[in-house]
């Protein structure tokens, strides 16, 4: 019975992991608003709504107003990343943790494996697609904070509200910021020099294994890539900060298959397998590169 309440509950399984990517992700601001987002077919590929209208008309006295058009059109999109994996776990295992492998499995690999590597292609193709994205190595806290500023002017220039902002840094980053403004502390208040913005901006601090600005996608087959996920790139560099407006870019991702197969079903042993599939993918637009302003280390 457990069995087949489980493969029953697939469906929601699948609408749960979609929201957990979507929640979890340090770039979880910059996803599409899923009203937006259509069915997607097997091969990844995606229907965007676009709302096409008429622009502005002289307006004649008299005569009323000039009749325009407006209409909504989906327009299919493919997704660049592919990418599964297949999990099989021994009945008698998993029994003898009372169920605990197989009920936490999906959710486990999600966190530990496929936001890490989510975030780190979104923070890749940021950095190569930004206005600007230079070089710097920070001795001190006046530096990292003469740069944030510049981040910060580029922002305004280009049309954006510092409040829309985000500020995506590591936490040594942020340390460097910490100790460049000055702070105090109020009667009956508790100490703590943390803060969650800095100019309005909202700050996501990023683990550095995903900040980078090149990574290499593990195959998961070949000898020394079995263990799949992903690895900074040779050629890349370490993301000291990114200062981006989400307008700037248009972040998906869709769980196309997550397929279970109890034990008395599968052919091949007795165990549970899983299997799953994930297109995901990011645009950056490219009238709003401006939009995004950081720095590397050198």
């Amino acid at each position: 019975m457990a069995q087949n309440n489980l493969g029953n509950m697939v469906e929601k399984y699948t609408t749960r992991l979609d929201q957990q990517i979507t929640a979890g992700a340090c770039t979880a601001d910059l996803n599409m608003n899923q009203d937006l987002l259509g069915e997607m077919t097997g091969a990844g590929v995606i229907n965007i709504a676009t709302i096409a209208m008429d622009g502005l008309a002289d307006h004649v006295r008299g005569r009323g107003f000039v009749r325009g058009g407006a209409e909504l059109k989906w327009m299919p999109y493919q997704l660049e990343f592919e990418r599964d994996r297949e999990f099989v776990v021994d009945e008698m295992d998993d029994a003898e943790r009372l169920g605990l492998m197989t009920a936490n499995l999906m959710a486990e690999f999600q966190r530990q494996h496929v936001i890490p590597e989510i975030d780190a292609i979104r923070f890749a193709r940021m950095a190569e697609n930004a206005g600007n994205m230079g070089a710097a190595t920070y001795a001190d806290p006046a530096a990292a904070m003469d740069d944030l500023l510049q981040a910060e002017e580029c922002m305004q220039d280009n049309g954006a509200q510092l409040s829309g902002c985000i500020l995506y840094c590591t936490s040594a980053y942020k340390t460097l910021l910490r100790k460049a403004q000055p702070w105090r502390i109020g009667q009956g208040e508790s100490p703590s020099g943390n803060f969650e913005t800095i100019d309005d901006m909202r700050i996501r601090t990023v683990p550095s294994v995903r900040f980078q600005t090149a990574i290499d996608l593990l195959d998961g087959v070949t000898e020394g890539e079995e263990a799949g996920g992903f690895k900074p790139a040779e050629n890349g560099k370490a993301i000291n900060f990114q200062v981006v407006h989400p307008s700037a870019v248009a972040a998906i991702s869709r769980l196309a298959k997550l397929r279970y197969f109890a034990p008395d079903v599968n052919q091949d042993d007795d165990a549970h397998k899983w299997q799953y599939r994930l297109f995901h993918d990011m645009w950056v637009y490219e009238n709003k590169k401006n939009l995004i302003y950081g720095t590397h280390a050198e």
